[in-house]
């Protein structure tokens, strides 16, 4: 999650880029406040598990009967942490690039105007110069070819939105195209996880589990590397393949310490009776 990077860049631009674009500035300055406040909420849940844990342990510790009831409840709480969490990163994710994106459009909008400015002190010089015709041409065939490119944020935007409205299919087929076309992009890892994530969400527990392998392969090196490899976890359990889940849970607690995504592999563990 790049929230720091995000605030110091939005006061950067904020003293640079003038009144260029003042509500695109203001925009992701309130994104970054949402953002934040949801991972207070993050937090906050986060507690509630850990509560509900202790209590949980506390009753085993006494001889106390533990209830299905109270094991579902907690492995339930986990799941929508483990929602929330993936959730909010990525919108941290989507405010980063476009932090970057804006960054790179002011530069581009100051060299354009150092370019442009000599020859508009030349009477004519544009529309009369020899070839003009065929420069036109050119600049229209670009912006043609261009046009049949599409804008990876708008793609990505739209497959993001597809998948929070529980559109699945049509979210699987935007963010696939989004990770075939741009490859390179700092989004491309997140757009392959988040197929994972709609296959989980459809209950399609299997092609989740290839889906989060095909990410990791790619992307070994990914920030959601650790997400990834948590919900392949809980895919293995939901199949009732709780060897591998058990075993998955442990990879995650061993080669994530610390991070929130081992705390919920740890209580999934306890939760299944295998801490």
């Amino acid at each position: 999650m790049r929230i720091p990077f995000v605030l110091a860049a939005l006061l950067s631009l904020a003293g640079t880029a003038g009144c260029v674009m003042p509500d695109q500035v203001a925009q992701m300055q309130k994104d970054v406040a949402d953002v934040q406040a949801q991972l207070g909420t993050v937090a906050k849940s986060q507690k509630a598990i850990d509560d509900k844990l202790a209590a949980l342990e506390a009753k085993v510790g006494s001889g106390d009967t533990v209830k299905r009831a109270e094991i579902a409840d907690l492995q339930a709480k986990v799941d929508e942490v483990v929602r929330q969490s993936t959730a909010t990163a990525d919108k941290a994710d989507q405010i980063g690039v476009r932090v970057d994106r804006l960054s790179q459009d002011v530069q581009l909008a100051r060299e354009t105007a150092r370019r442009v400015a000599p020859l508009s002190t030349v009477p004519g010089a544009v529309p009369d110069a020899p070839g003009s015709e065929l420069a036109g041409a050119a600049v229209a065939g670009t912006a043609a070819a261009a046009a049949a490119i599409p804008n990876p944020n708008a793609l990505y935007t739209s497959a993001y939105a597809d998948f929070s409205k529980g559109n699945y299919p049509l979210a699987v087929q935007g963010f696939a195209e989004y990770a075939e076309r741009f490859p390179q992009t700092e989004l491309a890892d997140n757009a392959m996880y988040w197929i994972g994530e709609c296959h989980f969400s459809q209950g399609s527990y299997r092609s989740a589990v290839e889906s989060f392998d095909r990410m990791l392969e790619t992307y070994p090196a990914s920030d959601k590397a650790a997400a990834a490899n948590l919900k392949k976890a809980l895919a293995f359990v939901q199949m009732n393949q709780i060897g591998q889940g058990v075993e998955q849970l442990r990879y995650v607690v061993a080669t994530y310490p610390g991070s929130d995504e081992a705390r919920i592999a740890k209580d999934r563990l306890t939760a299944l009776g295998k801490p």
